[in-house]
């Protein structure tokens, strides 16, 4: 799920009970790479697992099927697992206010629509139920939860059957604080899942179970703080990038006073600075690293929805001519439109480059050149028809990847760390637009121009889609050829990735090291540890 982008400033709260219409889904093969990229940051959160307190509730309810019940039968497993998730949904939605628990919908209909006394969701939470409340087979739990548990390393396979074992120490000691914090509650909760109803009463009752309600100063609070922080001498280099992650995130909070949005966050580890030019004040050598990581993170990013940008430009110049066009002839449209937005004409993108000046502050939404303000211009060519990229728009694309480019040689941010090792044919990146834009510093500018929309936007999408129709048999092309004439078929155009940053933040959130007004106390602590 987490190949699946969202716009940048969003949560991907998933829509478990369908599986979205495919289109040119990638259509340049770029956003992989700024996927794979994040998902070595934060390893153990995914952008569909939404609370903390999941995680020591499957802890507990592997243990307890365990000890209880025994049955290594998956189907019975997942019995359990299913009809645990639809009571957690009707408690949520019987109580109010809690985000991110997968099956409320179902729940709010079902409370909504209570006859007799008690809630029956036993049928609900069978497989191929007609009133499920989750479409998918494992439900929440193996759509978003359980790689993420044993990433985390919360659960062990066992050698002898399929069922997920809860580890020692750390899988058992969450699945016993989480009990030992409910007390009754952990019993009653087993007792309704087996019997598959709930009466009004009983939800009443089981409100200790919700999400936000993880006790203050318990051994449960305590061991998610340790997962995502992992204080005891990071164990993994997975462990040890969460850890250092979790800790930006608490440091950029600190820095703006207040909870920070998802993409504050990244652009402030990108421009190392908040909007008004507060730095961002990190006195460890490791934080500084991984805020290079998630630099090149976010100058990928940028870098992908440039050329996407102009993959949308050229899109839409087809657009305008129903009979198609030639190769060369649409290239030369979208080319002279681009330059002729440009003050004058540079002799080479060498010379482009060099009277391309940064931004002071790359966060800057005042400053028109800066990197947040390009981004926000030409992020709004869209992706169909709802919006038109103008020539201009498509000349701040080609100057976003100036910048990228000057930064680059500036700095000399090692690229070949976090990119290299991907395969440049199906992982094109930063790293390998620079290289292709190196090659070409000194050739005419209006020739180099032409190459990136030729090799680097049309036939590199053209490339893209025949591979996914060989290989997945899915049809993503946005341009067919037809008797040596290019046609429009579909557009699609800019989008950012989406690093896992808005339930990260909620984690933060529920384990009380962060408040809409920012860190708490343990949360200025957690952030100098």
């Amino acid at each position: 799920m987490d190949e699946v982008v969202s716009e940048e400033a969003k949560t991907a709260f998933p829509e478990w009970t369908e599986y979205r219409k495919k289109n040119g889904l990638d259509p340049l093969g770029m956003q992989n790479s700024s996927v794979n990229l994040y998902q070595t940051f934060l390893p153990g959160i995914s952008n569909v697992t939404l609370r903390m307190r999941y995680y020591g509730l499957y802890a507990w309810l592997a243990h307890r099927y365990a000890k209880q019940v025994g049955d290594t039968d998956p189907n019975n497993w997942k019995r359990y697992v299913r009809r645990a998730e639809a009571l957690y949904a009707l408690v949520a939605s019987h109580h109010g206010g809690e985000s991110g628990v997968a099956g409320t919908d179902w729940a709010a209909k079902s409370l909504e629509n209570q006859i007799g006394e008690t809630i029956e969701f036993a049928m609900a939470a069978e497989p191929g139920s007609e009133n499920y409340y989750l479409k998918q087979a494992w439900g929440a739990f193996g759509a978003a939860y359980r790689s993420q548990l044993f990433e985390i390393g919360v659960f062990d396979r066992s050698d002898e059957h399929d069922i997920p074992l809860p580890s020692k120490p750390l899988g058992e000691g969450l699945a016993q604080a989480f009990e030992d914090t409910l007390g009754s509650t952990a019993d009653a909760y087993f007792s309704v899942i087996e019997q598959g109803e709930v009466s009004r009463e009983e939800l009443d009752k089981l409100a200790p179970l919700l999400p936000s309600r993880i006790t203050s100063g318990s051994t449960e609070q305590d061991l998610y703080e340790d997962i995502l922080l992992t204080r005891s001498n990071a164990p993994t280099a997975g462990a040890l990038s969460r850890k250092l992650s979790i800790q930006l995130i608490l440091k950029v909070a600190d820095l703006l006073g207040k909870e920070p949005r998802a993409e504050e966050i990244r652009w402030v580890l990108y421009a190392g600075q908040d909007q008004a030019g507060n730095a961002l004040d990190l006195d460890d050598p490791a934080l500084e690293a991984q805020r290079a990581r998630w630099w090149v993170y976010q100058a990928n990013d940028l870098c992908h929805i440039a050329n996407e940008t102009l993959l949308k430009f050229t899109l839409d110049v087809l657009g305008e001519h129903p009979v198609g066009l030639s190769m060369a002839r649409l290239i030369g449209l979208c080319a002279d439109a681009i330059i002729a937005e440009l003050e004058v004409e540079p002799s080479s993108w060498r010379a482009f480059t060099a009277v391309t000046e940064p931004a002071q502050n790359a966060f800057d939404e005042d400053d028109p050149d800066s990197e947040i303000s390009l981004a926000n211009e030409i992020i709004r060519a869209g992706r169909d028809d709802a919006r038109v990229c103008e020539p201009s728009v498509a000349a701040k694309a080609v100057r976003l990847l100036s910048i990228l480019h000057r930064l680059i040689e500036a700095t000399g941010a090692d690229l070949k760390e976090p990119l290299g090792g991907f395969n440049p044919d199906a992982f094109r990146s930063l790293l390998s637009e620079t290289r292709f834009l190196d090659r070409h510093l000194d050739a005419p500018f209006r020739t180099t121009i032409e190459r990136v929309l030729e090799e680097r936007v049309i036939r590199r999408h053209l490339w893209v889609a025949l591979r996914k129709l060989r290989h997945q048999g899915d049809y993503t092309f946005l341009i067919e050829t037809d008797d040596g004439k290019l046609r429009l078929r579909e557009k699609d155009g800019p989008v950012f990735t989406n690093p896992r940053l808005g339930p990260a933040i909620t984690f933060l959130k529920d384990v009380g090291l962060l408040t809409v007004e920012g860190l708490t106390s343990k949360g200025q602590e957690a952030a100098q540890t």
